[in-house]
């Protein structure tokens, strides 16, 4: 079946509800000291699923990777997933991990290169060598901050899809294509790269992933008609500017927690400065499902 037909399937129906960003409480979630309560779990669940992300706040610390197993845990995303990538020529790498700069003078702890510099990174999936969809949610928890900057750029690449589907559905069908989208890794000796659409459809639900960091690029695939792909980029810069209603920008305070769906929006973040005591710290997990309901058997969305 062609996937503009799926696609125009889905659009008409009730599962094809975008996500918005209109709306979204101003006050994280207060995280219950452990255990965490089932009607905290349940009020991120509900703001995952309308808004794409739901940020919750624990009391005081200390907030560690035990924190951040503990969410997951409650939430029903089942264990971190590491990406092959990060375990390729023995290299080991933590089911958790830290994404911050080292001190001056310090040595590396040969980390993935993003996540050992202050620089700024563009909107992208995460799970760069990994199929379109499969890496489904991610947790981001502030374990201190920086003097300045940091902050989170978060774009409903889904809800801009959708608008984009109803204006120029040949644009849309053309971001479909596989090999539209080209990611690099950089990271453990590989330059390996991945190709994927940019958008599709997969168990009856529209996969996003909107990616322009500094690794990625659009490419017309074979067959590709290129002004479509480029009417539909274009359309998608537009929606992702700062003002945007596709676009959300948050900064993460010690102790909060990012929940986001990897499959429907798209993150990124800006440079960062520490200084002496302040040195911005962030742990980070990937994993294959979507939160779920505490107690219940609820699908993966």
């Amino acid at each position: 079946m062609p996937i503009l037909t799926r696609l125009e399937a889905l659009r008409a129906g009730a599962a094809a509800q975008p996500i918005t960003f209109d709306a979204v409480p101003t006050v994280p979630v207060p995280a219950d000291p452990d255990p965490i309560s089932a009607a905290t779990l349940a009020e991120i669940v509900r703001r995952y699923r309308r808004h794409g992300f739901a940020l919750a706040q624990f009391p005081s610390g200390p907030w560690t990777e035990r924190t951040v197993e503990r969410l997951a845990a409650g939430l029903g995303l089942g264990e971190p997933f590491v990406p092959p990538l990060y375990t390729r020529g023995g290299y080991a790498s933590s089911a958790v991990s830290r994404i911050g700069a080292p001190a001056d003078g310090a040595a590396s702890t040969d980390q993935h290169p993003h996540f050992e510099t202050t620089v700024g990174q563009e909107l992208h999936c995460d799970g760069t060598l990994q199929e379109i969809g499969e890496v489904r949610s991610a947790i981001l928890l502030c374990q201190s901050q920086g003097v300045d900057g940091g902050t989170t750029t978060l774009f409903n690449a889904h809800g801009a899809f959708t608008e984009l589907l109803d204006a120029d559905p040949e644009a849309a069908r053309a971001l479909t294509a596989r090999g539209v989208l080209v990611r690099r890794a950089t990271f453990n000796g590989s330059s390996e790269t991945r190709e994927t659409p940019a958008f599709t459809v997969h168990e009856g639900q529209l996969v996003c992933r909107y990616c322009v960091d500094a690794t990625d690029r659009w490419a017309v695939p074979p067959g590709g008609d290129a002004d479509a792909i480029g009417r539909g980029t274009e359309f998608l810069h537009r929606a992702r500017q700062i003002g945007s209603r596709y676009v959300r920008r948050i900064d993460l305070v010690a102790g909060q927690a990012l929940v986001m769906d990897n499959t429907r929006i798209s993150h990124g973040r800006d440079a960062y400065r520490d200084g002496p005591g302040r040195r911005r710290c962030l742990l980070r997990s990937l994993h294959l499902h979507h939160p779920r309901h505490a107690g219940t058997d609820d699908d993966d969305r």
